[in-house]
């Protein structure tokens, strides 16, 4: 009898390696979940593989360069390794969303976690995001753009983490 592998759970603060096919590495950390999703910032900080493991710190300090809402797909085959955890402050990087409401084109803003919301003002209509969550692959193809093995695709842009507006700024965390 076959049975399945079992993996474990990702936790808030795990710190991964991403390879990027060519002998390095870049790190990302998960933030925190939704539901079956995991929210994962990636920062601008790449090595060797077999150097990212002691250059974890240095990798945190490093500015986030993609953050979005991900499943944990590459991380069951390995391919994703988580190298430890850390404590991650989700305040600097938790975004806030905008959802449709009871007419068309009424929006709520809602923080990360879904429990607090209030009316959108029109700026917020325009600039915050729906919730999605994409796949991880997704996440890969833009960092390796990012370091110039691939073509940069201009819906690479919507990944950027500098655009996301943070619960914390718009609920006063």
């Amino acid at each position: 009898m076959v049975r399945a592998q079992k993996w474990a759970s990702l936790k808030d603060g795990d710190v991964f390696k991403i390879p990027l096919g060519d002998g390095r590495a870049a790190v990302g950390q998960v933030v925190s979940s939704y539901l079956s999703a995991y929210y994962v910032v990636i920062f601008d900080f790449v090595a060797s593989e077999e150097e990212v493991p002691p250059l974890v710190t240095e990798a945190l300090q490093s500015e986030p360069v993609f953050a979005g809402l991900s499943r944990d797909a590459l991380f069951r085959p390995g391919r994703w390794q988580v190298l430890e955890n850390r404590t991650v402050d989700s305040r600097k990087y938790l975004p806030a969303y905008k959802v449709g409401w009871q007419a068309p084109g009424e929006y709520m803003v809602v923080d990360f976690s879904g429990e607090r919301m209030r009316p959108a003002t029109e700026l917020e209509k325009e600039i915050l995001p729906n919730r999605t969550t994409l796949s991880a692959a997704i996440f890969e193809d833009a960092l390796r753009a990012h370091v110039g093995l691939e073509p940069w695709r201009d819906s690479f842009d919507d990944l950027r983490a500098e655009k996301n507006v943070k619960s914390a700024d718009l609920f006063r965390d």
